[in-house]
């Protein structure tokens, strides 16, 4: 079981977003692309359960993650997209599902993953979204100044290769099925032009990466578990579009019938392996 440290652990990776004019982005010219228009898959169900530990990402102490265009904070939103996710996967059937947090609860990185070994999870997959690009200063609500950039939307799956090389297979084959499902409900994937030295894009699918951090600020719950384990940015949490889309049922519920379809292929494969 692996040791809780005396400090949070730090958040995923962020590339730095400059600040800029304090200029209110103009919602209608920038559009919304097609990328946020996601349609809904029809997973083929595993035919064993699996056992899924969601991981609403942050929500530790001192460490709530990014502040959104719209000055919700990460932890807020990866818990709701997780209640969800956990209600559609429950609906579905075919998956026993473990939230790590919920609620006002802090919860450390370790005791989560502590408890994804302790359930011996086929799967933890930690909720994040992400902040990129250079970004401007506005107020959504009259009061509150928030930052704001449509530089760089779409989704990345992170994984880390640091383990023994069956893991390592797990993790990745775990990442790329949930990748393909994404893409599968026509998410679109991030490019990764802002992730040099953080993270290195990987051939099994687009949208994937593998964790190339120097090796003491490598990504505690992509590299310390041992059950496949992997993080879901969804999203520019700093791009107005992506965020108030994600704001939407009809998206969340396409989200959770892409991670149902990446999960049960990911199974599929497991199962064929042996």
């Amino acid at each position: 079981m692996p040791q809780c440290k005396s400090k949070p652990e730090p958040a995923p990776h962020r590339a730095a977003a400059s600040l800029a004019s304090q200029e209110p982005p103009d919602l209608q010219a920038l559009g919304e692309p097609a990328f946020l228009q996601p349609k809904e898959l029809t997973p083929e169900l595993p035919n064993q359960r699996l056992v899924v530990v969601l991981d609403p990402g942050h929500g530790a102490k001192d460490n709530p993650g990014n502040t959104s265009c719209y000055c919700i904070a990460e932890q807020d939103f990866t818990l709701a997209l997780a209640y969800d996710l956990e209600a559609v996967l429950d609906e579905l059937g075919g998956f026993d599902v473990v939230l790590s947090r919920r609620g006002s609860e802090l919860v450390s990185y370790a005791d989560r993953v502590a408890l994804a070994e302790r359930l011996q999870a086929d799967a933890f997959i930690s909720l994040h979204s992400d902040i990129r690009g250079q970004a401007k200063l506005w107020r959504p609500d009259g009061t509150a100044d928030c930052k704001w950039s449509e530089e760089a939307p779409g989704f990345s799956v992170l994984f880390s290769d640091e383990a023994l090389p069956r893991m390592v297979a797990a993790r990745r084959s775990l990442g790329s099925e949930l990748a393909k499902g994404l893409l599968a409900a026509e998410f679109s994937p991030y490019g990764g032009k802002e992730y040099l030295n953080l993270y290195e894009s990987d051939a099994a699918a687009a949208g994937l990466f593998v964790d190339r951090h120097e090796a003491k600020k490598r990504v505690f719950v992509l590299r310390k578990p041992t059950v496949p384990s992997i993080i879901i940015e969804t999203h520019n949490a700093l791009d107005p579009r992506e965020a108030s889309r994600w704001e939407d049922v009809d998206v969340r519920r396409a989200f959770a019938l892409a991670v149902a379809e990446g999960l049960s292929q990911f199974r599929r494969g497991l199962s064929e392996s042996k």
